[in-house]
């Protein structure tokens, strides 16, 4: 256990949660296949209600990469992938996972963690990203990041986007499902939380994490 730097509240350090609200007494390890790595906008990495700490937890094959050059404030961060993987990021080129045949799937995924804009900017910043292969998702569901609103029905979070893959490339892998489960233990803490909280009322909805538009539709924004 420690303190986080910026509020002083003594914090679980595998889930950055306040000790009160740690989760990872209700994460199942889930022995998934493709490896999953994360590249996080610096800003989201102690967010109070971020996803993608969940799939980072829960899945045996995963690692969370965030850019750490203080002196340029660069968001470039090369990291190594295996032979195969691909980027999951809406592109207007992006192919739906859904509609891969099964020896077209990547062997590994790459996804961006922050909000829309965040991850446009993690993009643009490595560039050594834009030759891999790119896949996207088309949800089934809207968002259950019930937290928020999000602005299109096909904004849904890191970690749902992470699951909703792996279902697709992996479908005998068991246990996904119970990581939503935490995102929601999650969620439904952080409405209890600022229920109790008349100011947090008042501020309403925040922009914010990893609420990423997964599909490659015409209504996608291209990446200038």
């Amino acid at each position: 256990m420690g303190e986080h730097p910026a509020t002083h509240r003594v914090r679980c350090q595998a889930c950055f949660k306040p000790t009160p609200h740690c989760i990872c007494p209700l994460i199942e390890p889930v022995s998934n296949r493709t490896f999953v790595s994360i590249l996080q906008h610096p800003r989201e990495r102690f967010h109070a209600i971020g996803t993608a700490r969940i799939a980072e937890l829960g899945l045996e094959r995963s690692r969370i990469v965030v850019p750490r050059d203080c002196f340029t404030r660069s968001l470039e961060q090369r990291f190594d992938v295996a032979p195969g993987t691909g980027l999951l990021f809406p592109h207007p080129d992006a192919r739906l996972l859904e509609d891969l045949a099964e020896h077209e799937r990547p062997a590994g995924l790459v996804v961006l963690d922050g909000t829309w804009s965040q991850a446009r900017r993690l993009y643009r910043a490595n560039s050594w990203l834009h030759p891999l292969p790119h896949f996207a998702l088309s949800p089934p569901a809207p968002t259950r990041y019930r937290i928020r609103k999000a602005p299109r029905r096909e904004f849904v979070s890191t970690l749902e986007a992470i699951v909703r893959a792996l279902e697709i490339l992996e479908p005998a892998t068991t246990g996904t499902s119970g990581l939503l489960e935490v995102f929601d233990a999650m969620i439904d803490r952080q409405i209890g939380h600022q229920g109790r909280n008349p100011r947090r009322r008042r501020r309403g909805h925040r922009a914010g994490e990893a609420v990423a538009d997964t599909s490659p539709r015409a209504g996608a924004r291209p990446i200038e």
